[in-house]
């Protein structure tokens, strides 16, 4: 921060401008620097190491395949149980887009419920870039009919330059069936219902079915962690 000592110095006294230095130095409020220290190390120390080769990772093979997980970083192709890639299956040709999702930062899983947040941020628009959108002939708030192998869903379409090329994406936190969105009775008595907890679309109805596990209706599941694919599902998208 040594080109802001002349700024900090012409306007904080001579025993302010040290301790502003070095809050700037780092990014933020710590302790005293007697305090923050011991024999030579800091005391609040990330204790494991960053692992670029997870031993046991290596040692893991594939459950389907028998194939031999990698122990370091590595790049691989959207993959299907079987090790092929997803791109074989479902081409850019008949699905031009990749399907990805991102959280919100008003609206969780359960607050759909709580109608200031959707007074403010009622559905979620799904957002496109301005290249795929001029191309498609899409525009902001046209109504768009999204679809993958697995389904489809009616959303607007709001374009911006914020998602790569290429991509549609879907914020998570809309499209319920239940909390309130769907007609329940217990004991006889009828629980409320509030249609507008249904609003907007969700992800996991276009989620679909591995095609290489014939006789299976699992979904499309991480290669490595078994978790349900929701980043890079072919789509394509069309305005109504």
């Amino acid at each position: 921060v040594d080109r802001l000592v002349p700024a900090l110095r012409q306007r904080l006294k001579d025993d302010e401008w040290r301790q502003v230095a070095m809050l700037l130095t780092r990014g933020g409020r710590f302790d005293r620097i007697e305090d923050a220290w011991k024999d030579g190390h800091t005391r609040k120390a990330h204790a494991p190491a960053l692992q670029v080769w997870s031993e046991e990772l290596a040692r893991m093979r594939h459950a389907m395949t028998g194939e031999r997980y990698s122990g370091c970083p590595t790049w691989y192709p959207a993959r299907l149980a079987d090790g092929s890639a997803m791109r074989t299956h479902f081409g850019e040709q008949q699905w031009p887009l990749l399907l990805t999702s991102y959280k919100s930062n008003l609206m969780s899983s359960m607050s759909i419920a709580v109608s200031r947040l959707r007074q403010v941020h009622p559905h979620n628009p799904v957002s496109l870039h301005r290249e795929d959108a001029e191309r498609l002939g899409i525009a902001n708030g046209d109504t768009v009919r999204i679809r993958t192998p697995g389904g489809a869903v009616t959303a607007v379409a709001m374009v911006r330059d914020g998602v790569m090329p290429g991509t549609v994406a879907i914020e998570h936190g809309y499209g319920h069936r239940e909390l309130g969105a769907g007609r329940h009775s217990i004991d006889g008595q009828p629980m409320p219902v509030n249609a507008e907890h249904a609003n907007g679309v969700n992800l996991n109805d276009l989620g679909f079915a591995d095609p290489t596990r014939p006789g299976c209706k699992n979904v499309w599941v991480d290669w490595v962690s078994g978790a349900t694919v929701r980043q890079g599902l072919p789509a394509r998208i069309e305005k109504v």
